[in-house]
């Protein structure tokens, strides 16, 4: 499992992780697919670790299995996180 941080993305985690994991979570519904990601004081049974010094990161189960080779970007205009992914589809909304 390979998952990296761009440099701005590490400062921002590195200020905000106070010891916490950062649990990414896979989401689908009616909007589409995509990732939560969350602050969390311990991973679930299932989730698989990875320590990437700055962080530590708990992936689900589908979130493990989709995200190899994805990049953590921060955006500053959005003040959050993106995960950027070479393999990732356009999502469609319904409604």
């Amino acid at each position: 499992m390979d998952i990296s941080l761009a440099p701005e993305a590490a400062e921002q985690l590195r200020a905000q992780a106070d010891g916490r994991l950062l649990r990414i979570s896979f989401t689908t519904g009616c909007g589409g697919s995509g990732y939560r990601l969350a602050w969390t004081d311990e991973a679930l049974e299932d989730d698989t670790v990875l320590d990437l010094d700055v962080v530590r990161l708990a992936l689900d189960s589908m979130a493990s299995s989709k995200l190899d080779g994805a990049v953590i970007v921060y955006d500053e205009v959005e003040d959050g996180f993106i995960i950027d992914h070479p393999d990732a589809a356009v999502a469609v909304w319904c409604g």
